[in-house]
């Protein structure tokens, strides 16, 4: 069940898809990340969300892997932002159906 709730995020995060990623979220939910350190509570996250999709003309969030350990999933992704590819892992931790937390890890291109 994670492993299809998961694809489904990636679906939506593709789509730019605020409301059904919304959907997705507890009320509580928390986005930690590099760029936006640690964002508590649903509209909050969304509106980091909302600013990575503003922020590209074009995005291909592109899962390598997926993995489920109890209510744990991870994506092994890349994100291609424009003519930036970021790659990185999500951690995502899940209250039933939705999600409770996600920690961003990821890999920025280095500079020539």
């Amino acid at each position: 069940m994670l492993k299809q709730l998961t694809e489904q995020y990636i679906h939506a995060f593709n789509k730019k898809d605020l409301p059904a990623i919304g959907l997705m979220l507890v009320p509580e939910f928390s986005l930690e990340d590099p760029v936006v350190k640690r964002v508590e509570g649903r509209v909050a996250s969304l509106e980091a969300v909302a600013k990575i999709f503003e922020g590209c003309r074009s995005l291909v969030f592109a899962a390598k892997s997926i993995y489920v350990d109890g209510n744990t999933s991870l994506i092994e992704f890349s994100l291609d932002l424009d003519s930036t590819r970021i790659d990185g892992v999500d951690v995502i931790v899940w209250d039933g159906a939705l999600m409770k937390s996600m920690r961003a890890y990821l890999n920025f291109p280095r500079g020539e």
